[in-house]
């Protein structure tokens, strides 16, 4: 006898909904912006051994705060910005943004002292806090809430794409020329991004009731996270019971806790107190953070350890980094997808341990003129996996059940947490491995990164394990 089953529409596997063309090209823009911002930052990391270069008086150290200043005014700024896209509208905000960033990137090619290099950097790192959330904010608004695990992974993997190209195309530019004409690609990139913004992206509904950002608390973020990493960089010159390094240290605690009370007595302080309500955001912030302590700084080890301990060109530096950025643009791609049917913690806990391994790998293998498919391809791949679905799954996870209407500020604050602990990783890693870099400091350092984003996967596993989009 044939049993013939009546499956109802409600036991049916739930159809996720189409896309429309529209929301496509909104991406697709929005995606351009973020790109350009990718596209500096990873340019960056391959030209820092170049400007070390060109100003001999300056370490190591000193150079890396084109980095570090870039991302604690991006910082600092970004939460405030995603108040004025709010408020102001979220195009408008993203062009002043774009503004700022072609200016920044025009001074930085001619600039003549570190100071100005660092300052200019500065405004870049404002440009981009401005335009980031403002665009995600547009990208997400756009999408359905069960596929905008999807637009933010997208998103955020033209950061991964922009890692590829920087680093190959920035290699060539410098042996070919200087790191000034790398930086200058940043320019006319810049103004084709604000002429196409222009064309297609749709200015959201101001809202004029939005209570005005805190400024004071972006000063009080910017300044207290500054004090911390020269007190981390410059601790071993100075002398950790130097006055200037024990008067960073008073002046980081006091801050910080300026800032702690701010944000418990202010009417509408920088990091919203409404957010830090919703359990997956808490959970995906903290580990978030986690991973940006190792995420950025891993750039920069890996082309430092390339290019001072391995004798690499800065075209095979380029090139040996890219390996690692092709994988995560790779993952990211479909990662998103994945964490849309099974959730977040599912896809983004195995890429972290994979960053852990690719770490572990470098530790063991590191030393003098390394076999690059030997002792550097595996553990590329192996982070690049991590990095294509741990921080972008993460910062999906941290937006998925916020009320559209705080989108913007929910990811300036996912956002902030990755610059801040970026800030504060490459300052810790640069101590690390010290001015005159060896093979054991450069293990040290490996094993600092892999002991950090073991950190980072511990607190993801508390993410709910049916972590699914708000709305779905």
């Amino acid at each position: 006898m044939t049993i013939i089953k009546v499956v109802s529409s409600s036991d049916r596997p739930q159809e996720l909904p189409k896309v429309a063309a529209s929301s496509w090209k909104i991406l697709i823009a929005t995606c351009l912006t973020n790109f350009v911002i990718g596209l500096d930052l990873s340019i960056t990391n391959v030209a820092i051994p170049n400007i070390e270069q060109s100003f001999s008086s300056a370490s190591t150290a000193d150079i890396s705060w084109c980095l570090t200043f870039y991302m604690l005014t991006y910082a600092g700024a970004l939460i405030v910005s995603g108040r004025w896209a709010d408020r102001f509208g979220r195009v408008r905000v993203l062009n002043g943004g774009f503004t700022c960033l072609v200016f920044g990137s025009a001074l930085l090619a001619f600039a003549p002292t570190v100071p100005l290099l660092i300052a200019a950097r500065g405004l870049i790192g404002v440009g981009a806090a401005m335009a980031a959330p403002a665009s995600l904010g547009i990208a997400i608004a756009s999408w359905p809430p069960e596929r905008r695990a999807t637009a933010v992974t997208i998103w955020s993997s033209t950061l991964a794409l922009s890692s590829v190209v920087g680093p190959i195309i920035g290699g060539f530019v410098i042996e070919l020329s200087s790191w000034r004409w790398a930086f200058a690609l940043n320019i006319p990139i810049g103004i084709g991004a604000l002429i196409w913004g222009a064309r297609v992206l749709p200015e959201s509904d101001r809202d004029p009731d939005v209570r005005r950002p805190d400024l004071l608390g972006s000063v009080l973020i910017t300044a207290a996270t500054s004090a911390l990493a020269l007190f981390i960089v410059k601790g071993s010159e100075w002398g950790w019971s130097s006055p200037r390094v024990l008067g960073l240290f008073m002046f980081t605690a006091l801050g910080t806790g300026c800032l702690i009370r701010r944000i418990s007595r202010h009417a509408d302080p920088i990091l919203p107190r409404s957010l830090l309500a919703i359990p997956s955001f808490r959970v995906a912030i903290c580990s978030l953070f986690l991973f940006g302590l190792g995420f950025f700084s891993s750039m920069l080890i890996v082309v430092l350890y390339l290019t001072e301990l391995g004798g690499y060109s800065t075209v095979r530096t380029g090139l040996g980094i890219s390996v690692m950025a092709s994988m995560a643009f790779t993952t990211a791609n479909f990662s998103g997808r994945l964490a849309d049917r099974f959730g977040h913690r599912r896809v983004a806990v195995p890429g972290m341990c994979c960053f852990i391994i690719g770490c572990l790998w470098l530790y063991q293998n590191a030393g003098a003129s390394p076999n690059f498919f030997v002792d550097l391809f595996p553990a590329l791949l192996l982070m690049g996996l991590g990095i294509g679905s741990g921080p972008t799954l993460l910062s999906a996870a941290a937006v998925s059940e916020v009320d559209p209407s705080n989108f913007s500020v929910a990811g300036a604050v996912a956002q902030t947490a990755r610059q801040l602990s970026g800030a504060i990783g490459i300052s810790i890693a640069v101590a690390i491995s010290g001015s005159n870099a060896d093979e054991s400091s450069f293990r040290a350092t490996f094993l600092y990164l892999a002991v950090v984003v073991a950190m980072a996967t511990v607190t993801a596993l508390r993410l709910s394990m049916d972590s699914q989009p708000r709305g779905s």
